[in-house]
């Protein structure tokens, strides 16, 4: 079942996704108002609904041509989408200004509060945060009543499936029942109650799979993302009152993204196509000058973004694996192209030299082992060599020698890619294989190529299908979960 769900959410992307599960919420909403479950009047809905879209829209386009940034119309509605959900709609005409003036702040804020172009809190955390402390408008996380809560835990697990945070959700609501029960055990509640209040009256879900998990205000290494769901958690739960100010969850989960840019600032960089190769079949090496140094570690991923006219369902966003070393300064991006392509790999295909995109959002824990004595082996299936590609030719930039075995699997021998790289890097104690073939990877592969495979780390890298194979093929020869790491970006 899983594989199916895997297959279906690998197809869509994530700020795709996220938009189709929070307009699902709204049909909901509108289902569960008009039969009186959620106590929110349809009328009042179905204007704040309308004003923030229009506001966030109309904001959103207006900044974008103002700071001359290509614009992601589904980043702007989802934004939108979350301020429906945790502002009490308007009941008179003041209040209904407040609310154009949170769908202006939100968008605004991602253009302003920001460093080196990459926003620094969630929009629409910051928003209600920011006029919650003027006094025009409060939060009151309607989202989170009994009745929403089925529907946002089932559409919240989807999310987290796709973008693979679910370590991340669990350190958040596993903290946050913790301190509930401590806070409530002090205010005399029972253990019963209090976490009824938590898990069906609450914003916890809401909060933990939708907001929480946002990569661009993140930490991108997995020990900081757990201290920073760890941090949100403690103080989501303990509803702290601090001389008249209290941290309602969107304040938590603002010091949470203060966390998040202390041990990892962000930027946006502009990116000139310096050149494009093509190094095999149908795969193409794009190497871009940066406006700025890119810091990153071997086998990193950015967050790609081209201003294209009109869009597909697939969106103007992308996010591919690095494959250049940092050493290199220029980065290089390897592309392959299907028939047919997405309008975004169509713009992507005709780029000319001089042209520019932008990227952002560094991040991926599929890096190598600080150990430099660790043995490796590398599975890497068509465009999956990309992040190795990167890994190898850092080797070859800072003269290291590492115990590496690299299982290159494509369907035909054309696909190869970087393969001059590839013969140089057995200089440094990387064995290259070349499995040409539909079938050629299988255990008995790996077992006669590897045979000292229980010592090794492995990491897989490739399409989804291929990396789900490799993946059930090692736990048949014994290794474990905890052995194998898999590239895995969610195109968010």
């Amino acid at each position: 079942m899983f594989h199916r769900v895997d297959q279906f959410l690998n197809g869509v992307a994530m700020y795709r996704l996220l938009t189709y599960v929070l307009s699902l919420l709204v049909i909901v909403a509108f289902v569960f108002s008009l039969t009186g479950q959620i106590g929110q009047p349809t009328i009042p809905l179905a204007v704040s609904l309308t004003i923030l879209l229009t506001a966030g829209y109309v904001t959103n386009l207006l900044f974008g041509k103002i700071w001359r940034v290509p614009t992601n119309t589904d980043s702007g509605l989802i934004t939108t989408l979350i301020l429906f959900f945790i502002l009490p709609p308007p009941s008179s005409v003041i209040e209904a200004i407040g609310m154009a003036l949170a769908g202006v702040v939100a968008m605004a804020s991602k253009f302003i509060v920001a460093y080196h172009g990459k926003h620094l809190f969630n929009p629409a955390a910051f928003t209600v945060v920011l006029l919650g402390l003027v006094g025009v408008l409060h939060s009151n996380w309607w989202v989170g009543s009994s009745a929403m809560w089925p529907f946002v835990l089932v559409l919240g697990l989807v999310t987290l499936r796709k973008v693979r945070r679910v370590q991340v959700f669990a350190i958040f609501a596993a903290v946050s029942v913790v301190v509930t029960l401590l806070v409530g055990n002090s205010r005399g509640l029972s253990i019963l109650q209090s976490l009824d209040l938590l898990l069906t009256a609450s914003p916890l879900i809401f909060l933990g799979t939708i907001m929480l998990t946002e990569p661009a205000t993140m930490p991108s290494k997995r020990t900081q993302q757990l201290m920073f769901a760890a941090i949100v958690g403690v103080l989501y739960a303990w509803q702290l009152d601090v001389q008249g100010f209290y941290v309602y969850p969107e304040t938590a989960l603002i010091i949470g993204n203060l966390y998040a840019f202390s041990v990892n600032a962000r930027r946006r960089w502009q990116l000139q196509l310096v050149r494009k190769e093509r190094i095999s079949d149908q795969v193409y090496n794009y190497v871009f000058k940066p406006d700025a140094p890119v810091n990153f570690s071997p086998g990193q991923y950015m967050e790609w973004t081209l201003p294209l006219a009109k869009s597909d369902n697939r969106g103007n966003r992308r996010t591919f694996t690095i494959a250049s070393s940092p050493a290199e300064g220029e980065v290089h991006l390897g592309v392959k192209f299907y028939s047919p392509a997405s309008r975004f790999k169509q713009a992507m295909y005709s780029m000319k030299p001089g042209q520019t995109l932008f990227a952002g959002h560094v991040g991926g824990n599929f890096t190598l082992p600080n150990n430099s004595k660790q043995k490796l082996l590398f599975i890497a299936g068509g465009i999956g060599i990309t992040p190795f590609r990167s890994m190898i030719q850092h080797l070859v930039d800072t003269n290291q020698t590492r115990d590496i075995t690299l299982l290159y699997a494509v369907s035909n021998e054309v696909e190869l890619a970087y393969r001059e790289l590839l013969v140089r890097a057995q200089n440094y104690g990387v064995t290259v294989i070349e499995l040409v073939g539909k079938d050629a990877l299988n255990g008995s592969v790996i077992i006669n190529n590897v045979p000292d495979l229980a010592d090794r780390k492995v990491y897989i890298s490739g399409p989804f299908n291929m990396v789900t194979a490799a993946k059930k093929m090692l736990r048949q020869l014994g290794v474990a979960r905890r052995a194998v790491k898999t590239d895995f970006f969610c195109g968010y």
